[in-house]
């Protein structure tokens, strides 16, 4: 495979999630030069059986599929940078989830934004979609919120699901690119980007290219935002622990409790901003989660490592 641009999906048992995102890809404006990468992290073979059969039945661009044995998100994505690096032709390697899908103007705008900033590193807007019946409120609070930012140079990204990143960024940081000690918790997109910032390299944002996301009913609980907002909390501040030298984690342990004191003095306003209170009660429990972290809590979510189960990618 020859391409300048790699675009990669990992995926683990969505085949059907998997076709609509290969649908709406063939259709992207601004194609040439450009190649697909599937990455199937299931024995089973799902995703790999999809897109070798809608390469065969014809695509605007080459396609090709791996297969990633070892379970867990940080290995396939792992497994994506090493094989993307191999093509000697590649220069930028655009990655987007199995559960997503992109807006026509979705690469070309990631290019475009690219190419004025010179940037390392590019990211986009995820844009929630919701099942039929779905309560208001999930629609409304900061976990599913899209990050609104204006078009240029960001000081920061925080995921993987709408990224294109060039190919020093990728050599210059060196395997393991996503850190497997984040293969449980998820986390692992957050720290790849601060690792990159900490060595110099440049984000910017690119409000055009978006991309939609599927929501299934499962998150949209509260239950479930809570723990998200809990998650968010450890994962954070382990990627933040691992940048800092003893005195910088003590630091980090003082704001930390400040940060504590704040949101546990905004509690009392549950009992007027009736349309806030998950968010208020969500930074609350984020809070608390950071001096978990700092104690020591590594947020593992299962007994053993499962393929592309990673919780939700992307910080809020």
């Amino acid at each position: 495979m020859h391409a300048a641009t790699i675009i990669a999906i990992p995926t683990f048992r969505r085949p059907d999630r998997l076709r609509h995102l290969i649908e709406a890809i063939a259709k992207l404006d601004r194609l040439e030069d450009t190649a697909l990468l599937v990455a199937d992290n299931d024995a089973g073979g799902e995703g790999a059986a999809v897109a070798i059969a809608m390469a065969e039945e014809g695509l605007p661009i080459p396609v090709e599929v791996i297969r990633v044995p070892e379970p867990g998100l940080c290995h396939v994505r792992n497994a994506i940078v090493a094989h993307a690096l191999t093509i000697r032709t590649m220069q930028r390697l655009v990655m987007i989830d199995d559960d997503e899908w992109p807006e026509p103007q979705w690469l070309a705008a990631l290019r475009t934004v690219q190419q004025r900033t010179d940037a390392a590193v590019v990211g986009g807007p995820v844009i929630p979609v919701f099942p039929e019946g779905t309560p208001d409120w999930a629609e409304q609070t900061l976990v599913f919120r899209p990050e609104q930012r204006p078009e240029g140079p960001a000081e920061m990204l925080y995921a993987s699901n709408n990224l294109l990143v060039m190919r020093p960024a990728l050599e210059a940081l060196g395997a393991p690119w996503f850190d497997p000690a984040f293969n449980r918790s998820g986390g692992e997109d957050l720290d790849f980007l601060t690792r990159l910032k900490a060595i110099g390299f440049t984000f910017a944002w690119a409000p055009g290219a978006r991309v939609s996301e599927w929501v299934g009913a499962d998150r949209a609980r509260k239950a479930w935002v809570l723990r998200r907002m809990w998650r968010i909390g450890v994962t954070d501040t382990r990627v933040a622990r691992k940048q800092r030298g003893l005195i910088g984690r003590v630091g980090l342990g003082v704001r930390s409790l400040a940060l504590l004191g704040l949101r546990t003095a905004a509690l009392p306003a549950l009992a007027w901003q009736r349309h806030r209170r998950l968010d208020i009660a969500g930074q609350w429990v984020k809070a608390l989660a950071r001096l978990y972290a700092l104690a020591g809590g590594s947020d593992a979510l299962y007994a053993a490592p499962t393929p592309l189960s990673s919780p939700r990618r992307g910080s809020s």
